[in-house]
């Protein structure tokens, strides 16, 4: 394994690779200058409470339910930190990263220890962490194969990992394909296929679940793209029927995989 645990996919002094490198630093450039100005429209629109901010603490939720959440834990891509507020004080060392100064400003009251930085070059030891959770960081870099590897690095062997990000699915492509156009995404915003983010994920760690989620109630949770709160009549009610009509869609063979969400839990191979 290459040193830092990333593998260059190309000779170093070849034309491709070259280009490969500068790309994904104008991409992390193009996201940086994203999140600086997305950072108010969070913390303000999305997680300011009411059925927005009730979506998001459910699949949080979801998410520490399936892992240990004990020792020390990276929270990667930290965003604003509603992470880190969901996480009980004591139950373990928390170390949040994120690109963006922004919205490190945001998460600063939340708790836990705070770095500026890259997740595909993470400022850390190798097998330094017992848990590294991901929500819904990957589609955000230029490159999230490498964000993964560097999951893998800084995580023990046995150690967990567990990500929540988009899916690319009938419900999904053509509402996200319209809503890149906007000024909270940048032009490397992506809409994963959840079947090779396992593959990926599956590279590095054993995976024990893959949850489907998000279907009906969804975009509920997103008022600062489009805020359906305003149109619909009792939007916390509203938003809580529809999560619970999500459960049984995802229990339908057929349907269960058009989400817009994956949830993929996975163990650190020693």
């Amino acid at each position: 394994m290459h040193k830092g645990g990333l593998r260059p996919p190309l000779h170093p002094r070849g034309i491709m690779y070259t280009f490969r490198v500068f790309t994904i630093r104008m991409s992390r450039k193009s996201e940086i200058s994203t999140q600086e100005l997305a950072a108010g429209h969070y913390e303000g629109e999305r997680y300011r409470g009411g059925h927005a901010r009730w979506y998001h603490d459910w699949w949080t939720r979801e998410m520490l339910a399936r892992v240990s959440v004990r020792g020390r834990v990276l929270d990667d891509g930290c965003g604003t930190g509603i992470l880190l507020e969901s996480i009980p004080a004591g139950a373990c060392t928390v170390v949040g990263i994120d690109i963006s100064r922004a919205m490190l400003k945001h998460a600063g009251p939340k708790g836990g220890r705070l770095v500026l930085g890259d997740s595909q070059r993470l400022p850390f030891a190798d097998g330094c962490f017992d848990l590294v959770i991901g929500r819904s960081l990957l589609h955000h870099l230029p490159d999230p194969a490498l964000g993964i590897l560097e999951m893998a690095r800084v995580i023990r062997p046995g150690g967990e990992m567990i990500v929540v990000d988009t899916n690319a699915s009938l419900l999904s492509l053509v509402p996200r394909a319209l809503a890149v156009r906007g000024e909270h995404f940048s032009r490397d915003h992506k809409n994963l296929r959840a079947e090779k983010l396992v593959r990926t994920i599956g590279e590095s760690f054993h995976v024990d679940d893959v949850v489907y989620f998000g279907y009906l109630a969804y975009p509920m949770g997103f008022p600062d793209i489009v805020d359906l709160g305003r149109v619909v009549p009792w939007p916390g009610a509203v938003t809580k029927i529809l999560t619970r009509i999500d459960g049984w869609i995802a229990r339908v063979p057929l349907l269960r995989t058009q989400s817009w969400a994956v949830m993929i839990k996975g163990t650190r191979r020693g």
